[in-house]
């Protein structure tokens, strides 16, 4: 029994299809054959029986498989660390991310990844909205995602890394625009443009309103289609975070609302718990946690970043 069967035996027991396996690991049909056979003949017992064009893990080959899985995982890291050791720690980090930190927190948290742990790990970005995100986490499509918090997701930890702050948006045209501040109870009689309540930062700000009886004219997903529509409409006043999504719209004036205390929205980075994490992974994860985001200066400082109790 060698690393090469024990490695061809997981991917069968991934893929269940012989010839997909075989492909995925450059062998061909017959040497994956073989390998199974004489692995199921060493051990004495069947790992695999016949399901259509398929094949699926005995009663046998699920124990095994439990254990030849942990034990690779554990291999695989330790092949990590040592290439960490070796300034070439490699691998990839999949990390799914709200649009709005791409252009301060993302870039910089991954300088400082590339800076301490070199440039051979591959980091891709995929962008989305918050419960999207952590679907897409949980499903293991992503390794790590940065978002909002979520309720009820007890398998999920969520690390926080920064906050963003709840502005009034008043076009250069509305008599609003004229102020710096204002209160939500100056805003009663107008109507006003803002997040869908279903999404995370939209039910914190529902509750928010709802004690100042204020009137919603239009829900919106994002900064982006939030700051178009009082563009469109000036009439209107958007209660929206102050991110790059309003960046587009230089018409538009932010005032600070007085009810609300800067860093309104915590953003976390948020991953499964009991999920396998490479030491790439987790790397980032342990950054993250030892990173404080500072909004004036726009950089990472070292000091450690406590959850909210």
């Amino acid at each position: 029994m060698n690393l090469s069967q024990l490695r061809y035996f997981r991917k069968l027991a991934q893929v269940q299809h012989f010839t997909r396996a075989a492909e995925e690991l450059f062998i061909t049909q017959p040497a994956l054959s073989n390998s199974i056979k004489q692995l199921e003949g060493e051990l004495g017992i069947p790992l695999f029986e016949q399901h259509g064009r398929n094949v699926r893990l005995t009663k046998f080959g699920k124990e095994f498989n439990e254990y030849v899985s942990e034990g690779l995982d554990v291999i695989d890291k330790g092949i990590q660390v040592a290439q960490e050791h070796a300034n070439s720690l490699s691998g990839t980090i999949d990390i799914g991310t709200i649009f709005t930190l791409q252009a301060d927190y993302l870039p910089a948290l991954l300088r400082e990844y590339r800076c301490r742990y070199g440039t051979h790990v591959d980091v891709r970005l995929y962008q989305g909205l918050t419960h999207g995100l952590v679907e897409s986490l949980t499903d293991g499509t992503y390794d790590i995602v940065i978002g909002a918090y979520v309720e009820n997701r007890p398998d999920l930890e969520f690390v926080p890394v920064l906050a963003q702050d709840l502005v009034a948006i008043a076009h250069e045209d509305s008599p609003w625009a004229k102020k710096d501040t204002i209160s939500l109870d100056e805003l009663k009689s107008t109507e006003i443009v803002t997040y869908r309540p279903e999404t995370p930062i939209g039910a914190e700000v529902k509750e928010l309103i709802s004690a100042h009886g204020l009137t919603v004219r239009q829900w919106c997903d994002d900064e982006i289609t939030l700051g178009s529509v009082v563009d469109v409409e000036p009439e209107l006043v958007g209660i929206s975070l102050n991110t790059l999504g309003l960046a587009p719209f230089p018409q538009l004036h932010t005032l600070r609302i007085k009810e609300v205390e800067p860093g309104f929205h915590p953003v976390y980075l948020i991953y499964r718990k009991s999920a396998h994490k490479t030491r790439a992974v987790e790397n980032i994860i342990s950054l993250a946690e030892n990173l404080r985001w500072d909004p004036v200066t726009e950089t990472l400082c070292e000091e450690s970043v406590k959850a909210d109790s």
